[in-house]
């Protein structure tokens, strides 16, 4: 559980890295290329595209996916995609379409870019982090069905991008394993976003309502969480770790101090 724990934000900013450089180092880029393809923005490719260009997107799993995005919006996108001819059925899912296709490989072209450029001179940290992450990825169960799904797509010649896909993997074991804590607490996507900005004591906004009726289950006093919030957003994030915990018992003894080294050498270098 303590590995899965300190893991975890060493995985977020290695990922969240590449997916925050690849805008302003090959936005235009890519804008270009999207217009070419007919798309005239790139709204949910960045996190669904590995499931279409491998041909394993379905409806269902890109509602799992985007947890915290109103269903009928991301099912609206697919329709929209499908309907324009640029993700087509497949033997296990949609898949993207040869101008589509264009699209997302130049966009993992940007993100190995980032990456590699990124971590070009951490070659044993790279090679170590990619190998535990991959038996992590293993060892995730059926029921975390978007890593499942993730960790079985055809993996990248590059070693940087390979290693950028394996840790995406790894963020969608803690995504299950978190929302696994939450369902079971009885609380709804919108609940999470409002309760998670509380408890890192940011403002939240209030989509239809969440505040009053977090207020009425005595979560929140705004603009604040009562102690019993609190004690609930905490028992969260402890579930998560322990669920979480449980693939990383896979490990051998001396794999988790590795990788945590690894991952923490890795640089993510501002411009």
């Amino acid at each position: 559980m303590q590995v899965a724990a300190a893991a975890a934000p060493e995985i977020d900013r290695l990922v969240l890295y590449v997916n925050r450089r690849v805008g302003p180092e090959h936005g235009a880029r890519l804008a270009e290329v999207a217009r070419g393809a007919g798309l005239e923005t790139l709204d949910l490719l960045p996190p669904l595209g590995d499931f279409m260009h491998g041909g394993r997107l379905t409806r269902e799993l890109a509602v799992l996916r985007m947890r915290y995005m109103p269903p009928e919006r991301v099912v609206a996108r697919i329709d929209e995609l499908e309907e324009s001819g640029l993700l087509t059925a497949g033997p296990h899912g949609l898949t993207a379409a040869p101008p589509l296709r264009t699209v997302l490989e130049a966009m993992f072209a940007a993100q190995a870019d980032v990456a590699s450029r990124a971590w070009g001179d951490h070659g044993d940290d790279v090679a170590t982090a990619s190998r535990v992450a991959a038996t992590l990825g293993a060892a995730a169960t059926p029921d975390h069905a978007v890593a499942a799904v993730h960790r079985d797509l055809p993996e990248r010649p590059d070693p940087h991008l390979r290693l950028f896909d394996r840790l995406v993997t790894l963020r969608y074991v803690r995504q299950h394993d978190h929302a696994e804590a939450w369902l079971g607490r009885g609380l709804t996507p919108p609940d999470m976003v409002v309760l998670t900005a509380l408890w890192h004591g940011e403002t939240a906004e209030d989509p239809g309502g969440v505040v009053a009726r977090l207020s009425a289950r005595g979560l929140v006093d705004p603009p604040e969480l009562t102690g019993e919030g609190r004690r609930i957003r905490d028992a969260i994030e402890d579930e998560t770790n322990e669920r979480a915990g449980r693939t990383f018992g896979v490990l051998d003894d001396e794999d988790p101090a590795a990788f945590l080294g690894a991952l923490r050498r890795l640089p993510t270098p501002e411009p």
